[in-house]
């Protein structure tokens, strides 16, 4: 049997190391691609995150300076479920009623949350239109978020007897809840806003 000379036997093993370096480098880069497509991802995130939780605080804002009593007289007994926890879509939650104004984001129920985070009304959208998975991208787009409002008698959730008591005799607390999402979100995607109110 004939057997190869030594560098012969030296040179395939070279060539296996050259091999198995160039495959390491290959997983490495493809890694750092990936790293730097999830960091320009979650930046993109995070100004459309912030562009929808001021969709939420304009509209509390608004209320700030609104009549609380007549507020007050929407306010309906608390769902058993947790309010954040109903379905999207769903009463007692209702679309924002509110007249859209152009340029106001604290007026109207849908709206457009551009990449850069800038946030304007979607004017072109029906007022009452369900944001439901049935309702046809043609009326409702994919890129247009929905607020809805709820405004609900006592607090956010049941206090303890101790926190009871801090509570100012004949105080009549409502919550005024707000959320953004859009069509075919679960209820865990959409933003959710409560701001309390003490007549």
């Amino acid at each position: 049997m004939r057997t190869l000379p030594r560098s012969a036997s030296r040179r395939g093993s070279g060539i296996l190391e050259v091999l198995i370096s160039m495959s390491i480098l290959a997983l490495a880069a493809v890694g750092a691609v990936m790293g730097m497509v999830a960091a320009t991802r979650d930046v993109k995130d995070g100004q459309v995150l912030q562009g929808r939780r001021m969709l939420l605080e304009a509209r509390v804002q608004r209320l700030w300076l609104a009549s609380k009593a007549d507020l007050a007289a929407q306010a309906v007994t608390r769902p058993a479920l947790f309010p954040p926890d109903l379905a999207l879509g769903t009463a007692p939650w209702t679309l924002d009623p509110s007249a859209p104004v152009a340029g106001d984001v604290g007026t109207g129920a849908y709206f457009r949350v551009r990449p850069t985070g800038q946030v304007e009304p979607a004017l072109d959208v029906p007022a009452g239109t369900p944001c439901t998975a049935a309702t046809p991208d043609s009326v409702l787009p994919r890129d247009v978020y929905c607020r809805e409002i709820l405004v609900t008698q006592g607090l956010p959730k049941d206090l303890s007897p101790a926190a009871q008591a801090l509570v100012p005799a004949g105080a009549l607390p409502f919550t005024f809840w707000t959320r953004a999402y859009r069509k075919n979100d679960s209820p865990e995607r959409a933003i959710v806003h409560s701001e309390v109110f003490v007549l």
